[in-house]
């Protein structure tokens, strides 16, 4: 299996460096020196042990985004570099030595510095139990730990990485010798208990200098990269071949050994057995045309977690055992790989794709992903406990060049529009031939696979304008065939995102005039019960694009037919619909004038049907709040103002309104009005029972500035009924409503 032949070859790979680093060294003591107690003597005298402890500071340590002290956690003492001062004849010569020697071992081949950062005094019992470190600096890629001369027991500092550990014992017996120790930032380690005496130790953070310069090259892998090559030719040959694809991934993906924070997630900065397995990787990628990339893989997951005892819990476990709570069921899964980066050190703008299991190497390695943070949120209220987990791990990533749009469409169709919109703005600029073929390509892709779910009609209200920006580069690239499926699958399903309705009547000029009668009537045939709206505006944007065919907008008139039989008002039209949700059909002012001002142009005799529907259920399509602004929606023109149906609306408008004048105006015979404030103050809760009294016409309010303010912000965001001027004949000034 190919997954399986590509991670065999890559573990067989010897690593350029381990993962630690330990030796010890002769050195002539340095002078050390220490704010508040000078000179201390080496090795460590218990007196000068217990003034160190007097002036340190309990040392904390990270978790998640904080810093925290627990002795359960962590029993030791600190001293920052800034009050630490190191000399001597041989000091910085020793530093430089046992630097260079740590290089050695973990591989590093450029330029590293070490940064003091910390002085430990760790007296008996002490210890900090396992862990990992933070890059704590920039460019900071391990730490570096130098045990100075002092009488102890105890105190093995214990690394672990992978499946490996050692555990390392730093006591010298000689006092003119120190041991030492450097692991990579990443690995897990802890300090056992301290069992008699006090150990005195230097913390060093230790630097590349220059992160351009890459690790050493390991050693000749040629053969290798000659079987990888082959490898992924064959692979590239197995996808080409139709009948085979399926089984077969598209991309693949190789996780790493170490873990690399974001700032240190590029190749150059890569250890070990990921260095060595990028390089071969690196030549046959370029060998057989496939990308590679350095990137994050990650997992998300949330859900139900099970109380077992114990009491508050609530924090970051760090992949420790945790005795309060257990996963229970996962709700929300989300998974993706992103942070791209590319061999030459560039971060290519990739959407996050999704991954499959068959597509790691070896498959069994997804699996293999073990949890690096996990919360648990105790029960609160009516809520359960709950989790959130994540998994994060670094891999390379690789496909064929030639897949390139196949994989961008893994991502889905808003992550792959932008590169969708850039090849047809190529095509429409240059005219390159290859653009257009590409672009094609990706519409393709993307039809078989993402379009249809945008109408379904469970997804009605969703309102991605990702449809109307395909049907634009569709038709930039002039993709009929695309273009017609699109207008089968609204004659299928219907269309319920009006958002839809004006691009798909742009799309029409691409396709013969029957087809979209046809798919126009189907569509609305299915989708005008639940979407009137969304059927006046197809309808409307057909009769712009046939402005001047008068022919054509009138074999509309079968679909505006089946939809003018949609339209709310007699509940009987809708069996078996409740009517909060016949309801919900009706059309707002400016609809009723598009669908006037549409089936006017479509057929005279159907709309003249519409206003009479209209008007005889006044409840639904009142008067005052939809005729009177639908009325006013339509712009007075030489076209317009001859429109029959038009020409009726308006005079049964004024002839309404004309019956309003006529009436004697009267003072209401109960000022009660709703609340206009939900504010709990007692300005507020004057003005509400202000506006609850049914008798009460008037009320004044005198008050500063500020107070009337208040009031006026509350009637003017709720729009109450009322109206108010401001009295300035005393001050404070009075509002008058």
């Amino acid at each position: 299996m190919l997954t399986q032949q590509l991670a065999k070859i890559l573990k067989k790979l010897p690593s350029p460096g381990k993962f630690y680093s330990t030796n010890s060294l002769e050195i002539f003591p340095p002078r050390l020196e220490v704010n508040q107690i000078g000179r201390i003597s080496l090795p460590l005298l218990p007196v000068q042990a217990e003034q160190l402890i007097n002036i340190s500071e309990q040392a904390p340590y990270g978790k998640g985004y904080d810093t925290l002290v627990d002795t359960e956690v962590r029993r030791t003492w600190q001293i920052d570099a800034s009050n630490v001062n190191l000399t001597g004849k041989y000091w910085q010569k020793n530093l430089s030595e046992i630097v260079d020697k740590v290089k050695l071992d973990l591989g590093v081949d450029c330029e590293v510095s070490a940064d003091l950062y910390k002085l430990l005094v760790y007296e008996k019992g002490d210890f900090f139990v396992s862990h990992r470190d933070t890059e704590k600096v920039d460019s900071m890629f391990a730490t570096l730990v130098i045990v100075l001369p002092s009488d102890y027991s105890g105190g093995e500092l214990v690394v672990r990485h992978q499946q490996d550990e050692v555990k390392l014992d730093l006591h010298s017996v000689e006092t003119e010798e120190i041991s030492f120790a450097a692991f990579y930032a990443d690995c897990v380690h802890e300090v056992l208990p301290i069992t008699e005496g006090c150990r005195l130790t230097l913390i060093y953070n230790l630097i590349r200098n220059n992160k351009k310069i890459p690790l050493p090259s390991p050693p000749d892998y040629y053969q290798a990269e000659q079987e990888t090559t082959q490898l992924l030719n064959n692979w590239q040959q197995a996808l080409n071949k139709k009948t085979i694809k399926q089984n077969l991934p598209e991309k693949l993906i190789y996780l790493l050994e170490h873990e690399y924070s974001i700032a240190e997630l590029n190749f150059n900065a890569l250890k070990n057995k990921d260095k060595a397995s990028a390089d071969v990787l690196i030549a046959a990628a370029n060998q057989a045309d496939c990308k590679l990339y350095l990137a994050l893989i990650s997992i998300e997951e949330s859900g139900y977690a099970e109380h077992t005892g114990g009491g508050y819990y609530n924090h970051w476990n760090n992949n420790e055992e945790d005795d309060e709570y257990e996963i229970g069921e996962v709700l929300e899964h989300y998974e993706a790989i992103s942070e791209w980066r590319s061999p030459d050190g560039s971060q290519p703008q990739l959407p996050h794709l999704p991954f499959k299991a068959i597509e790691f190497c070896p498959p069994e390695a997804f699996n293999s992903m073990e949890p690096k943070d996990t919360e648990f949120q105790e029960a609160t209220g009516n809520a359960g406990a709950s989790f959130d987990r994540m998994y994060h791990c670094a891999a390379l990533v690789l496909w064929p060049r030639t897949h390139y749009l196949s994989i961008l469409n893994q991502a889905g169709l808003e992550a792959s529009l932008p590169v969708l919109s850039n090849l047809c703005q190529q095509w429409k600029k240059d005219q390159n031939p290859q653009a257009q073929q590409d672009a094609l390509t990706l519409a393709t892709f993307l039809m078989a696979d993402w379009v249809a779910d945008y109408f379904d009609e469970s997804k009605r209200n969703y309102r991605s304008d990702s449809i109307p920006s395909f049907l634009i580069c569709l038709q930039h690239i002039e993709a009929i065939e695309l273009i017609k499926q699109l207008w089968e699958i609204i004659a299928k399903t219907g269309l319920y995102q009006q958002n839809y309705a004006t691009a798909f009547a742009k799309s029409s000029k691409f396709l013969t005039w029957p087809d979209v009668v046809d798919y126009t009537t189907a569509c609305i045939t299915v989708s005008a019960p639940k979407a009137q709206s969304t059927c006046v505006a197809l309808l409307s944007g057909l009769c712009r694009q046939q402005k001047s065919n008068t022919e054509n907008r009138y074999q509309l008139s079968a679909a505006a037919l089946l939809l003018s039989a949609s339209l709310a008002g007699d509940d009987k039209r809708f069996p078996g619909l409740p009517s909060w949700q016949i309801n919900k059909f009706t059309l707002s002012p400016d609809e009723v004038a598009d669908l006037i001002i549409s089936f006017n142009l479509i057929n005279t005799e159907i709309v003249e049907k519409v206003l009479d529907y209209m008007l005889a259920w006044p409840l639904t399509y009142d008067i005052d709040k939809i005729l009177l602004s639908a009325a006013l929606q339509i712009k007075p023109s030489d076209r317009n103002n001859k429109l029959l149906a038009v020409v009726r609306l308006r005079q049964f408008v004024i002839e309404h309104l004309q019956l309003r004048l006529d009436k004697p105006l009267e003072p209401p015979a109960d000022w009660h009005r709703p609340p206009a404030s939900t504010c709990s103050c007692s300005d507020c809760a004057e003005l509400n029972q202000f506006l609850n009294n049914a008798t009460l016409s008037q009320w004044r309010f005198k008050a500063a500035e500020a107070r009337r303010n208040h009031l006026q912000y509350f009637i003017n965001s709720n729009k109450s009924d009322i109206d108010y001027l401001i009295d300035k004949a005393k001050r404070p000034y009075s509002l008058v409503y």
